[in-house]
């Protein structure tokens, strides 16, 4: 059969609209289906939650006493640790400390360790200076400092080293806690420094 001229250019533009003018496939150009979420087992490395990362605690309020103890991180070197305690007065009174402080270590159970006081702490270490004992009148919004001092050293194989994680600070209004960590190896021994005045 011969078709016609004209029929032969309308059946070849239809053939073109249908390869470029809008005119997909059944389904082409669709969106994309969804991802099938499928749970992990427990586990599974990809399913655990990320670590926490450490941040400092807050620091505590105000005891019901008016006096806030606080103490910095440790510095250590060569197994010797410096440790500086802060003793803030918070209330509306003046206070008054003098001499060396009156520590006790606690364990982890809350029980007293065996720890030789050594006041000056020069049998721990003379890289430390020791301010002469005195009154110190600690005003309200002032503090007042000691320093601990001790050697994270282990020579003996009788005993476990003591660590103590409790410091205990007797003052004139009653007994404050610090928590921390006081690894006196098996030296049993712990320097203080006196009280002195905390300069602004």
């Amino acid at each position: 059969m011969i078709v016609p001229p004209a029929a032969r250019v309308c059946v070849t533009a239809a053939l073109i609209c249908l390869a470029g003018c809008g005119v997909r496939a059944p389904g082409a150009g669709a969106a994309p289906a969804r991802p099938t979420v499928t749970a992990l087992p427990p586990g599974h490395p990809l399913g655990q939650p990320p670590p926490t990362v450490w941040s400092p605690s807050p620091p505590p309020s105000c005891a019901g006493s008016g006096l806030l103890l606080y103490a910095g991180p440790p510095d250590a070197a060569m197994g010797l640790r410096v440790q500086t305690v802060t003793l803030t007065n918070c209330g509306d009174t003046a206070r008054q400390v003098k001499g060396y402080p009156r520590v006790r270590l606690l364990d982890a159970d809350g029980q007293p360790l065996k720890v030789k006081i050594d006041r000056g702490a020069r049998r721990v270490t003379t890289a430390i200076r020791d301010p002469r004992p005195q009154a110190v009148t600690v005003r309200p919004g002032r503090s007042a400092a000691f320093t601990l001092a001790w050697r994270n050293t282990y020579g003996g194989t009788t005993h476990p080293p003591a660590v103590g994680t409790t410091l205990v600070v007797t003052t004139g209004s009653g007994r404050q806690r610090v928590s921390g960590l006081f690894d006196l190896g098996s030296t049993n021994l712990l320097g203080v420094t006196a009280w002195k005045p905390v300069e602004r």
